[in-house]
Formats: C-alpha cells, sequence, structure tokens
C-alpha cells in the first residue's frame, strides 16, 4: 500500500498543474485553423535569416534547448513520472499545442503557424511577460526559470532580428 501512494503521489500533485498548460490557451476547438506558412524567401530574405540564424545558434539556441525544447520541439526529455497513465496524455496534449505554437525542431525561421516576424514578436512577448516556460511547467523544472541575463538576450536577439527584417531593401 505504502508503494502504491509512493508510486501516485507525485501524479497526484501534479495533475492539477498539467491542467494549467499554456495559460489555459486551447487550440482544439477553434473555429479557425491556421496553416503552416511556407514562404519562398527572396535571396535577400534569405541573407537576413542567415544573420539572424548565426546569432541564434551562438546566443539563443543554448537557451531554448535548456528551458524551451521539452515542449517546443522533438527532443523532450520525457520526466520519470511521464509513464503514469493520465499524466502522460497530458503532457503529450502540452506538447502538442506547443508545437502547433512554435516548433524548435528547424533553426530560423522556425516551423509556426505565423510569419517570421510575428514569431520573433511572439517570442519577445512571451519572454518579457514571463508566460514561457508556463508556470505549471517552472514549478516541476526548476530549471526552467529564465534569468534576467537569458531574458536579455532573447530580447536583444529578437528586437534586431525584427529590425533587420523589417528594413526595406
Amino acid at each position: 500500500m505504502k508503494t502504491i501512494i509512493k508510486k501516485t503521489l507525485p501524479a497526484l500533485l501534479i495533475s492539477p498543474l498539467l491542467l494549467l498548460a499554456h495559460g489555459g490557451e486551447s487550440h482544439e476547438n477553434s473555429t479557425q485553423t491556421k496553416p503552416v506558412i511556407t514562404v519562398t524567401p527572396t535571396d535577400v530574405v534569405k541573407e537576413k535569416y542567415a544573420q539572424i540564424n548565426q546569432v541564434y545558434l551562438t546566443k539563443v539556441k543554448p537557451i531554448f534547448e535548456a528551458k524551451c525544447f521539452d515542449c517546443h520541439s522533438n527532443q523532450t526529455k520525457f520526466p520519470i513520472y511521464y509513464k503514469i497513465p493520465g499524466v502522460k496524455q497530458l503532457i503529450d496534449k502540452d506538447i502538442k499545442d506547443a508545437q502547433k505554437h512554435l516548433n524548435l525542431n528547424k533553426d530560423f525561421p522556425f516551423i509556426s503557424h505565423e510569419t517570421p516576424i510575428k514569431d520573433l514578436k511572439s517570442i519577445a512577448e512571451e519572454i518579457e511577460e514571463g508566460d514561457m516556460p508556463p508556470l505549471k511547467y517552472k514549478i516541476i523544472h526548476w530549471n526552467a526559470f529564465i534569468t534576467d541575463e537569458e531574458k536579455q538576450t532573447i530580447k536583444s536577439w529578437t528586437e534586431a532580428s525584427i529590425k533587420l527584417l523589417e528594413e526595406k531593401k
């Protein structure tokens, strides 16, 4: 009996937190579904993407790997409680929803349902407001808190990238 309690107690404590995924925003019942946007960029835009991606790879991707990849990529490191029935389904749903918004499997420009500029603006907003990673994830994964220095790195990258993409030329 004690063994059963020891195995199920973490799941019971975690389950309410899993219901708070992505701030309660759901895409399941959305009446308007957005397709994944694919654009064939011009040579100038490709060069801008390459410049943005160079900074992303060296400064931002390491942060995203540590703080975002569990939900926003196919490189999820599942916790030991993942196999608990119910918990597994909630985690899988959270990951599916996260990847609908932004999938980091590919470097910049990312796979998403928005344009690269909108992705950058969304990333900046989510980080600035402290909405990502979600609270329930941070409660369970203490190392997921984004430091002020990491926020500044992401903010600088998104601002410079948006400015570069919005330049006329």
